[in-house]
């Protein structure tokens, strides 16, 4: 029985085995030729004998003396490329073609054209933007209306170039930094001389670093700034307080839509608490001039901290231009002792100018102007300082700091060039009867969504009943 039984099994096995070869054969000859795309370049099918396809990576192969081994440096992904041998019939129902001697014209015609075509791949499917390097047709006495075909082709990319893009605002930057290191040496060869004279001299320092700290604590108290600070709460909720919540009068963003107006307004509090730390610096600084290094670095921090207690960017161009004119009595001590003062009081004051200057310069990297008017007005404020500075650096001898202040003016004028070409110009509005901000907006802009920008411009009684006339955005 057990005989019978295994012979059975052994049959079993074999049927199976058959079944299966069957269905391999059926796999074979049908689904995977039915799977296989046919082959075309430019839309033009023909028939496919096969192809070679290469890839994988460029490289290049460093070999060193006395060494074994070598250094393959990877350069990129090397293009796909295809060598297709296949074939064109006269009348091939699969292919659709017609006239053979057509079909070679047409291919002739595609592999001759400039640019890529798109390549359908037996296996690989579509592949877009490829390039034909060669192709071949030979016509043979014993194939008779069918032609073979070589072709040779290769995946393009698209054609870029490296192209140079200047950072206006990290040039501003550098230009301010090298500002400051200038205008600190410049100080230390003028007030040499002058330190050795007593403390006088000393006092007369302390006494100009005051008044230039006054100048900065006064404008960080002033009503505009507090009103400043809380430009930036989320929402819009008048045009009175400017800012990010007015259109596009203020280049500041809004804050967390969770943040309040006691968390901005306490922020203030803390900037300004800052400044007060910064000036009680300066001052202990100034009563050591000979030490430069923490003087330069104290006014430098206090400058900084006056730009940074304001909330918007324009409020911080406000309040560090007025820290660039200072320009303190002059000393009314005669003698030896009065002329020591008067040139410790120069010094100091111009080192504390170019100190302001090259913080309004970082300033005015992030202050985006309304119009071109405005980037016009703020560029204008801006050289005007630099360049009444760069005349008493000049007539000073402070060679050096003059050729940093005229960098400084170059970097300062190509950055807000920059960031203020593609803003619109202020033109001016005629309408022959009153009408609400909302339809202005959408008759002017297309858009009601800057409605509270064109209210802060035109700045009526009422936004129900704007003037017939005003100036905004001409686009």
């Amino acid at each position: 029985m057990s005989t019978i039984t295994d012979v059975v099994n052994v049959a079993g096995s074999i049927g199976g085995l058959a079944s299966a070869i069957g269905d391999a054969a059926t796999l074979i000859t049908g689904d995977w030729f039915k799977r296989l795309d046919k082959a075309s370049y430019g839309n033009l099918k023909f028939g496919v004998e096969s192809i070679r396809t290469a890839a994988g990576r460029k490289t290049s192969v460093h070999t060193y003396p006395f060494r074994d081994d070598v250094w393959v440096e990877d350069l990129g992904k090397r293009p796909r490329q295809f060598e297709v041998l296949g074939f064109l019939v006269e009348g091939d129902l699969i292919t659709g073609g017609g006239d053979v001697i057509s079909q070679r014209k047409a291919l002739l015609a595609v592999c001759e054209t400039p640019g890529g075509q798109r390549l359908v791949h037996p296996t690989l499917g579509t592949v877009e933007n490829v390039c034909c390097l060669g192709v071949e047709t030979i016509e043979r006495r014993d194939l008779g209306r069918a032609f073979e075909i070589r072709l040779t082709l290769i995946v393009s990319g698209n054609r870029l170039f490296p192209t140079a893009s200047v950072s206006t605002g990290s040039a501003s930057t550098l230009a301010a930094s090298a500002t400051g290191v200038q205008a600190l040496a410049d100080f230390v060869k003028s007030s040499a001389a002058s330190i050795a004279a007593g403390a006088a001299v000393v006092q007369q320092a302390v006494s100009t670093a005051v008044g230039w700290y006054q100048i900065g604590v006064t404008a960080v108290n002033d009503v505009k700034r507090i009103i400043g600070a809380v430009s930036t709460l989320s929402g819009n909720f008048g045009r009175l307080f400017g800012g990010g919540n007015s259109g596009i009068s203020g280049s500041n963003t809004q804050a967390q839509s969770t943040t309040t107006a006691a968390d901005l307004l306490s922020s203030s509090s803390a900037a300004r608490a800052s400044v007060m730390t910064a000036g009680a610096a300066l001052q202990t600084a100034a009563a050591n001039p000979s030490d430069s290094a923490t003087l330069g670095a104290a006014a430098q921090a206090f400058v900084a901290a006056v730009a940074a207690s304001a909330t918007a960017p324009a409020d911080a161009v406000r309040l560090v231009s007025s820290l660039a004119q200072y320009s303190p009595p002059s000393a009314t001590q005669t003698g030896p002792i009065g002329s020591s003062m008067l040139a410790i009081q120069t010094a100091l004051a111009a080192v504390l100018r170019r100190y302001a200057l090259a913080q309004l310069a970082v300033t005015l990297t992030t202050y985006q102007p309304s119009s071109q008017q405005d980037a016009d007005s703020v560029l204008a404020s801006a050289v005007g300082l630099i360049d009444a500075e760069s005349d008493i650096a000049g007539d000073a001898g402070d060679d050096d700091t003059y050729q940093a202040l005229r960098v400084l003016r170059q970097s300062v004028v190509a950055d807000m060039t920059a960031r203020g070409a593609n803003v619109a110009a202020i033109a001016r509005f005629t309408f022959n009867a009153t009408l609400p901000s909302l339809v202005l907006a959408n008759r002017i802009y297309r858009d009601p969504t800057r409605e509270p920008q064109l209210v802060q411009q035109m700045n009526p009684r009422h936004p129900a009943f704007c003037p017939t006339t005003f100036q905004a955005l001409s686009s």
